[in-house]
């Protein structure tokens, strides 16, 4: 039997749907050993939930391999030997209801949320608990319009997908880096960075022609792929009570997804799924454009912290006491100077912490490590293909209201090579073909055990 419901949340709507369900192949990435089947029928007994946070990377043409990796990464999805899924960067309608349609099987439950431009967020206070001023102009007027022209210009004639028209997109991030910057100047040098910020988040998945006719006719325009969000929640078990919290968030539209999962032994867990916003230490080309700090890497920080303190109060608000799971690219990372958070072939390499005050206000829940378990990376040197040089582990699952030891398992998944594309050579300044895997994030598995 089949069963679809449409719920709709202020300009938002989300679609649930069940069927029966059937047995999972490899994902491809690192089995765990000793994970439970996720199926125990017994009402009295427990379940060994396996749940999975990845990051796609499905970021337009600044993310090496993208089309490539698509079709790949949307089939591994699909059959993929877990539970719940939280993806991240599944970021156009198409591309949900691609991944939607290739795990209908396995997960046949399903939760999502559209945003647009026109979105509004649902707590727009800052950490001090004002709210900033509304917007009433679009990002680029006067003078600042005219120098979005000039970056546009070079960028169409240097760095087109379609060269010479504007009706082309950037080719990537080096080339308009190498070639146009000098043409961003008086936008990157303004008092007023917002008609920059308007450029840079929409420049790798918009043509030239709608990035000029955003950032200088609407006055929420500024958000990369026109508002969307990239969340999704898969699961194999039925999913209810759906709701979604639309963060403050600079450049990307920043949500929860939030949806309560029955499992077989009638428990219920609460599900969250989210991505926060970056944190750019190199704030020449990154700046913080935003309304909750100031232009230099502390305003990505503090943006940042306001939405985990957010996310916080709301799991509070909607679970309290019981379990729940908080899962995705939480772009925050511990230092593990012990072992770098790299792998066997660089573990020497070390991150200095970052978002560690995203981390302390997180600090009420547990992260889902499994004893035994030595942290590595999920954002990492061998799979950054381009200029990276640092480890870190952004992506994350968090438990509350679980027992400490409820972690049974932990694991990185989706890690193999598997797609044929472009590596960064040996001299770190050029690409060469080569395998990659599935996206330029790893992912994590934890596997939980929920008792009655």
């Amino acid at each position: 039997m089949k069963r679809v419901t449409k719920i709709a949340l202020v300009a938002s709507s989300i679609v649930i749907a069940a069927c029966s369900s059937s047995t999972a192949t490899s994902d491809g990435g690192t089995k765990e050993a000793g994970a439970g089947d996720g199926s125990v029928g017994d009402a009295g007994a427990y379940v060994d939930l396996r749940i999975d946070t990845f990051n796609l990377g499905l970021a337009g043409s600044f993310v090496p391999n993208e089309v490539a990796r698509r079709p790949a990464s949307i089939a591994a999805l699909g059959n993929a030997e877990t539970d719940v899924l939280c993806i991240q960067e599944a970021w156009s309608k198409s591309d949900k209801e691609a991944i939607i349609a290739a795990a209908k099987v396995n997960f046949p439950y399903e939760a999502h949320f559209e945003t647009d431009l026109d979105t509004a967020v649902t707590d727009n206070k800052d950490i001090n608990g004002a709210a900033p001023p509304a917007y009433t102009t679009a990002p680029c007027v006067s003078d600042q319009a005219d120098a979005l022209g000039v970056g546009l210009d070079c960028l169409k004639d240097s760095c087109s997908t379609v060269p010479g028209s504007l009706d082309g997109m950037a080719t990537s991030t080096e080339c308009a880096k190498a070639k146009c910057a000098g043409s961003a100047v008086k936008l990157l040098f303004a008092a007023d960075k917002r008609c920059y910020g308007c450029f840079a988040a929409t420049l790798p998945t918009s043509t030239f022609n709608e990035i000029k006719s955003e950032c200088t006719t609407n006055v929420h325009g500024g958000l990369a792929y026109k508002g969307q969000n990239g969340v999704l929640l898969l699961s194999r078990f039925p999913l209810s009570k759906p709701m979604q919290v639309v963060l403050p968030g600079t450049w990307t539209r920043r949500t929860v997804t939030k949806a309560t999962a029955t499992l077989a032994n009638s428990a219920e867990v609460d599900l969250y799924c989210t991505h926060l916003s970056p944190y750019f230490s190199d704030t020449t080309f990154y700046p913080y454009t935003g309304q909750y700090g100031a232009g230099d890497a502390n305003g990505w920080i503090a943006e940042q912290t306001l939405q985990a303190k957010q996310i916080v109060a709301w799991v509070s608000a909607q679970t309290g006491t019981k379990r729940a799971i908080l899962m995705g690219d939480l772009n925050a990372t511990p230092e593990d100077k012990a072992h770098g958070i790299g792998d066997p072939g660089d573990a020497g390499t070390l991150l200095p912490a970052y978002g560690a005050k995203t981390l302390a206000a997180l600090a009420s829940f547990q992260e889902a490590v499994a004893t035994g378990y030595t942290p590595v990376c999920t954002f990492c040197v061998a799979n950054q293909n381009t200029d990276g040089d640092q480890n870190s582990w952004i992506d994350h699952i968090f438990l509350s209201g679980f027992s400490a030891g409820s972690t049974v398992t932990t694991a990185r998944t989706f890690d193999t090579d598997v797609v044929d594309g472009l590596r960064r050579a040996d001299d770190g300044k050029h690409t060469v073909p080569g395998k990659v895997p599935l996206s330029d994030h790893y992912g994590i598995r934890a596997t939980v055990r929920v008792t009655p």
